[in-house]
């Protein structure tokens, strides 16, 4: 029999919530195997025993009340003011200009425009799902981690556009602070760290794409941080940050495609360390914390995992389509899209101006002074057996050349907080040389002219973009001003006031009746950001009028075409009809055509100006007993361009 001594060690409250963490692990497998089998109860069982999962276990490892009490004394130091001066440098620098600039709250990329859709379509008033599959034109599994945290921050400061942007300062942000908390770990150095918070900050990659959005920003902080805590935890045997080093990796699989790549480099240096010290690893191998990692890690990636086991077509077709064509150039496929091809973009995606680049076609993603302190901080990191930044600084990389393709900058961020944590490695090195004084400070002046060398022009580049909000024309600021126009007067706001920003401008307006008539619109651009402005008012019929595809790409032929359609197709409801076109060349041929049916409808027209420029919007209101009669008018017109 055991003693009652044994008994009370095997139930020691560690014990008792590590148990209770692999029994919500099992409940939120259980309930992610019921929830595909579009059971019900495990939509919400799911969810909850992810999180009671992580939370157990991050409880099994909490410190002592006496720990807790030392570290937070420890946060009482010098050091702890110079993170906040940086943080604060940081947050300060990335609004300046902020006015001016092209993220200033009026502009809007449109990939975050699918994504912020991507949020209303799949995650707001549906169950948890690690992923959807978001089918043509986009074809790609997209995780929804990146988008519960932008839904919190929209939720508490409004669904617009700067909250959205907000979010993304905040992730950018703390990538940065894991950053210089990552070189502070590595090289104990104040000056080191202060260089890889100078460079950081104003690379214009990191710069521009702070503000930019995708899924990616998130990827890139959990990935940082699982190393950061993964390092601590290893130094210092705390089995609390080894579980969150775990669970942060896990948490980078689910958070998008890229973070793929980091578990990746962690298998490959895992292997690589067990390979170089397998006679001490037996002997009296990190088993334990091993394990630790391995479990935060399943249990953090459970809920994709679940998906991709349920979903695994939909959830490789992405990237399967890249590596199918990438091999067929690896077995000799003729040009154009031949092995030279893949070379090629590659070189002009680091070293070309103007290069195949989305933001930054102007700029390097890595100024070439930079080069100089990269690739001799690559050398050192070797010398190190920093193997895990090599990988991280590198496999981006290689997941760019395999992609191929133009404007595909983006799939580098992952990469980034470790090219600097590089160029860290080579002024560390530098700080380090035992060389007679005069010598090291000919190196060290050198080092520090190859810094401003590419320091400098990087600010200057960076101010150029704060100076107009039209200097990077992807962030669509026209098309968002449309856009909040259009959706006043589909809110019923006849005569609406210049377009601004508003508190919920992604949301149906609260507290106001509806609109004494229905709308279609046929506007010049209707594209992803027009679709978010108008979802909550059936963005789908409403640019039926024009295919749901912007007329500045189609034909008169095909603007008429689907014009006519959507005319016929309208469905009449007790209410008035307006019929508005954005005033342009191709569609004054259609408004003319119809002028002969001036008995039915009445003829008025719009406008309002943004960046020096007037847009004009031409309206048909057709009363609602006239819309039958209006409609058999219209069945009459050839279905030629009138």
């Amino acid at each position: 029999m055991e003693s009652p001594h044994i008994r009370s060690r095997l139930f020691t409250p560690r014990i008792l919530l590590l148990g209770l963490s692999v029994l919500s692990l099992v409940i939120c497998v259980v309930s992610g195997i019921a929830h595909y089998c579009k059971a019900s109860w495990g939509d919400l069982w799911q969810p909850i025993g992810w999180l009671l999962t992580m939370l157990f276990l991050l409880a099994a490892f909490l410190p002592t009340p006496p720990g807790l009490a030392s570290a937070f004394k420890s946060l009482i130091k010098p050091k702890t003011a110079f993170f906040l001066f940086w943080v604060l440098f940081f947050l300060v620098s990335h609004l300046w200009n902020f006015n001016t600039a092209p993220w200033n709250g009026n502009g809007l990329f449109e990939d975050s425009a699918v994504d912020l859709l991507y949020l209303k379509n799949y995650v707001i008033g549906h169950p948890f799902q690690a992923a959807w599959f978001h089918p043509y034109p986009f074809l790609i599994s997209r995780e929804t981690l990146f988008h519960y945290c932008i839904w919190g921050f929209l939720h508490l400061f409004g669904y617009n556009i700067l909250s959205y942007e907000a979010a993304l300062l905040v992730l950018w942000c703390a990538v940065f602070t894991f950053t210089i908390l990552l070189a502070d770990l590595l090289f104990e150095s104040y000056v080191v760290t202060s260089v890889v918070a100078l460079v950081f900050n104003f690379l214009p990659f990191a710069f521009i794409y702070t503000f930019v959005g995708y899924r990616y920003p998130l990827t890139v902080l959990l990935c940082v941080a699982s190393v950061y805590f993964l390092y601590l935890g290893f130094r210092t045997s705390s089995y609390f940050c080894l579980s969150v080093g775990g669970i942060a990796a896990g948490l980078c699989l689910a958070s998008s495609t890229i973070g793929k790549q980091y578990i990746l480099a962690l298998a490959i240096c895992a292997i690589a360390y067990a390979g170089l010290h397998w006679r001490s690893l037996k002997e009296s191998g990190p088993w334990i914390s091993v394990l630790t990692v391995g479990f935060g890690f399943v249990v953090a990636a459970t809920p994709i995992i679940c998906y991709i086991i349920f979903n695994r077509e939909h959830y490789t077709y992405y990237e399967g389509t890249f590596i199918h064509r990438f091999s067929a150039a690896m077995r000799g496929y003729p040009d154009p899209n031949d092995m030279r091809y893949y070379l090629t973009q590659l070189r002009n995606c680091f070293f070309s101006v103007p290069g195949p680049r989305l933001f930054l076609p102007d700029f390097l993603p890595i100024p070439l002074p930079y080069y100089l302190l990269l690739l001799p901080g690559l050398i050192l990191a070797i010398g190190q057996s920093r193997y895990d930044v090599v990988m991280l600084a590198t496999l981006p990389v290689v997941g760019v050349f395999i992609s191929g393709g133009s404007t595909v900058e983006h799939r580098l961020l992952l990469a980034l907080p470790f090219w600097i944590i590089l160029m860290g490695f080579a002024f560390a090195g530098v700080l380090r040389l035992k060389l007679w004084p005069a010598l090291k400070v000919v190196i060290m002046g050198v080092s520090a002219s190859l810094l401003l060398s590419g320091l400098v022009p990087s600010v200057q580049y960076i101010y150029g973009k704060t100076k107009g909000p039209f200097t990077t024309g992807y962030f669509a600021q026209p098309q968002v001003a449309v856009s909040r126009f259009l959706r006043n007067v589909v809110a019923g706001n006849e005569h609406p006031n210049l377009p601004r920003l508003e508190h919920d401008e992604f949301n149906r307006a609260k507290g106001v009746p509806d609109a004494p008539y229905d709308t279609l619109i046929c506007p010049m651009e209707a594209n992803s950001v027009i679709h978010l402005f108008l979802y909550d008012y059936d963005d789908t019929k409403i640019l039926s009028f024009c295919g749901e595809l912007p007329f500045s790409v189609m034909t008169e032929q095909d603007v008429w075409s689907r014009n006519k359609k959507a005319i016929l197709d309208y469905v009449p409801r007790n209410k008035e009809l307006k019929l508005i076109w954005e005033d342009d060349p191709k569609t004054q041929c259609i408004i003319e055509s119809l002028r002969p049916f001036s008995d039915l409808a009445t003829e008025a027209s719009m406008s309002f100006s943004f960046d020096g420029r007037k847009h004009t919007f031409n309206v048909l209101n057709i009363a609602s007993n006239n819309i039958l009669q209006f409609q058999e008018r219209v069945r009459t017109l050839p279905d030629s361009v009138p």
